[in-house]
């Protein structure tokens, strides 16, 4: 409950008031994902587009426990240095202690990508797809992953998905001019 500080004849007096959780900032941290996540789909141009993700991203970015996080931001500026085992340290303590963090496999995955290992940054993309049906970031990686494993037709549809998320995202745009040609073929 928060206070107000009312001046009344020259004393101060200190009332409660009764604030709702949207207004104290505890607004439920998926529904708010969720309703950004509507906005993005049908973003009017890329600028507004960029800050409805930007904001999404932070969202993503957080677990609701400050140690996860902790380690989340740890996981990733060592992936960032070059430590890739002392990363991948960090990211499975994330999927370990939150299992239900879609961002802590998603970032396994792209440490996963980064080492080569495609078949299991496509086992931990799916399960983060499983947890955030809407991840364009976890999408677009699992195009990536496709693409380097030969199946043009599911890194195509994986960016396409992406896309219908997140219409202005550039990593997805260029996967599918990259693959386009590929999976349609040439125009007479």
């Amino acid at each position: 409950m928060k206070f107000i500080l009312i001046l009344l004849f020259g004393l101060a007096v200190l009332l409660p008031i009764k604030v709702s959780a949207e207004e104290d900032g505890a607004v439920s941290n998926a529904a708010s994902v969720d309703e950004l996540l509507d906005r993005l789909a049908v973003a009017p141009d890329e600028e507004e587009a960029n800050l409805l993700a930007e904001e999404i991203w932070a969202r993503f970015l957080s677990s609701g426990s400050a140690s996860v996080d902790l380690l989340l931001q740890r996981g990733m500026e060592v992936q960032a240095m070059g430590e890739l085992d002392l990363a991948g340290d960090f990211f499975a303590d994330v999927v370990e202690f939150a299992p239900e963090f879609a961002e802590g496999w998603n970032q396994r995955a792209k440490l996963e990508y980064m080492r080569g290992e495609y078949v299991a940054a496509m086992e931990d993309l799916a399960r983060a797809i499983e947890l955030q049906p809407r991840h364009f970031g976890a999408r677009t990686g699992l195009g990536l992953v496709l693409e380097r494993l030969g199946s043009a037709e599911g890194a195509y549809q994986a960016y396409l998905d992406a896309l219908a998320i997140h219409p202005f995202l550039a990593e997805a745009q260029a996967g599918i001019k990259r693959l386009e040609k590929q999976v349609k073929g040439r125009s007479l």
